[in-house]
């Protein structure tokens, strides 16, 4: 009990760590980055970084609901992908960690630098909307938001109903990604759902 308590220490700490760095680093360099590109660049790409936040927030949702059972039916028939939607279910805690919470931060970091970047972008392209500045940030940033928490909202009926299918599919992606890659993400034996 007291090694599990450890590692669950050791993880939240990396956990911490971790996220802090990546958001930071993206904070500070993406929205330097961003100016150089056309504002539909970014508008692409912002879109892009709201559809990934739901996404993985899907797979968070979905492992914490999915049933192991069917998986280990389909690791019992060698299905490609098997094992590896199986351990992610075994470890449902850190992958809905994973997926929901630090994904979904740094996304929403991510989502609030291009929207700041947007704001600049038009207010220097269009100095005329620089007394509607205030304005203008607020609908920008609660777009954003309005987006990024409807989709979620969606997201996590779809993660819920399609628990199972969606669990398989995830699998399947990593243990393709864990062929082509030669690595070994989920610790899966190389025999059986590989």
């Amino acid at each position: 009990m007291a090694v599990r308590k450890k590692n669950t220490i050791r993880y939240i700490i990396t956990v911490f760590i971790i996220t802090f760095l990546i958001a930071a680093f993206f904070s500070s360099g993406l929205e330097a980055i961003l100016r150089y590109f056309p504002l539909t660049v970014t508008w692409i790409l912002l879109i892009i970084v709201i559809t990934i936040n739901v996404m993985f927030d899907i797979i968070g949702v979905a492992v914490a609901a999915a049933n192991e059972a069917p998986h280990h039916a389909r690791a019992a028939k060698k299905v490609f992908g098997a094992k590896q939607s199986i351990y992610l279910i075994k470890h449902a805690d850190r992958v809905a960690n994973f997926a929901s919470d630090i994904v979904g931060d740094i996304t929403g970091t991510l989502s609030g630098a291009m929207g700041a970047t947007i704001i600049v972008s038009l207010l220097y392209n269009h100095p005329q909307l620089s007394k509607w500045k205030i304005i203008l940030n607020v609908l920008i940033l609660a777009l954003i938001a309005s987006f990024t928490v409807a989709g979620k909202a969606w997201g996590k009926t779809i993660g819920i109903n399609n628990a199972n299918s969606i669990l398989s599919v995830t699998g399947r992606i990593i243990a393709g990604f864990e062929r082509v890659t030669k690595l070994n993400l989920t610790k899966t034996s190389k025999k059986g759902g590989k």
